[in-house]
């Protein structure tokens, strides 16, 4: 049986299109993700957003919104100023100079400070930095647990200005 080569042509296509056009009526196609974090259940049993579901492309405007912290406070923990802060994204934390050089500020940076911000249980096991400016937004705007306090003491870097 031989297959036309016009028919082929019109039949790939119209499988190709035909499912874009059905997925996109569906729902089902996104050329754009969704930035919006993971939800865990708090310790009171209420579910919260996730602070170690930010990802790098999130902006500050992004974590301000989900995770209701002022940006005034995000931008001010991280030497940063308000008009930069809000399109600053999470993953660029990296490119501010710290001091010393050999403890880099990450996107864990940021996943910890919101944590630590709103009292959110996390794993304390691991070394990560935040900016010395972060303590006192942390300590008096924020809600830490005593260990994250005592965590946060034992980690803190400073940022060039």
């Amino acid at each position: 049986m031989r297959i036309n080569i016009k028919f082929l042509i019109i039949l790939i296509l119209a499988i190709v299109f035909g499912g874009i056009i059905i997925s996109n009526s569906a729902g089902i196609w996104k050329t754009q993700s969704e930035k919006i974090p993971n939800k865990i259940n708090s310790d009171e049993g209420q579910e919260i957003y996730d602070p170690m579901s930010i990802k790098g492309s999130y902006t500050f405007s992004d974590v301000s919104k989900y995770f209701e912290i002022p940006i005034e406070d995000l931008a001010k923990a991280f030497g940063l100023n308000i008009s930069k802060a809000k399109s600053f994204k999470c993953k660029d934390v990296k490119t501010l100079n710290t001091e010393p050089s050999t403890s880099a500020l990450d996107i864990d940076s940021v996943r910890y400070f919101v944590a630590f911000y709103k009292g959110i249980r996390v794993d304390l096991n691991v070394d990560v930095y935040l900016p010395s400016l972060a303590k006192d937004i942390i300590i008096n705007k924020g809600k830490p647990l005593a260990e994250q306090v005592e965590y946060l003491n034992k980690h803190l870097i400073e940022i060039e200005r």
